[in-house]
């Protein structure tokens, strides 16, 4: 959650807000520093999308999405959904800083090169490319 005695809580807030400002959407956009459990729920049970902060690894569930985008071990840690399993793979986090900077930037590289528009519309354009060379022969 939000801590509002970290000055880069604070600073990030800020800068946030400023940039929806700038963008002329701040009267769309609310910022929620901390909820309760009961709220984030019913937040995301309403949302469309949820956005999460690029460069840190990933601890997931082992089940939809999540199996397709996340790279065991590289990009993050594909968990069974009990509290054991997350707590390890937290642990490994802890027991090495540096292991969750790796991972990190890993993820961003895999999420940039596997999922962008670009990237997307590539793969887009080659799939029309073969389904024409196929009607053509």
């Amino acid at each position: 959650g939000f801590d509002k005695r970290l000055w880069e809580n604070v600073e990030y807030l800020e800068e946030l807000k400023n940039l929806s400002e700038r963008e002329g959407v701040s009267g769309r956009v609310n910022f929620i520093t901390s909820c309760s459990t009961a709220e984030r729920n019913a937040l995301l049970s309403q949302c469309l999308s949820v956005l999460y902060t690029p460069k840190k690894p990933v601890i997931a569930c082992h089940s939809g999405g999540p199996v397709e985008t996340v790279k065991n071990g590289a990009t993050g840690y594909l968990c069974e959904p009990t509290p054991r399993e997350f707590s390890l793979a937290m642990a490994k986090f802890i027991q090495d800083p540096r292991r969750a900077e790796r991972m990190g930037i890993e993820a961003r590289r895999h999420v940039t090169e596997s999922f962008s528009t670009k990237i997307f519309g590539q793969h887009l354009n080659q799939y029309l490319v073969d389904v024409a060379r196929r009607k053509r022969d």
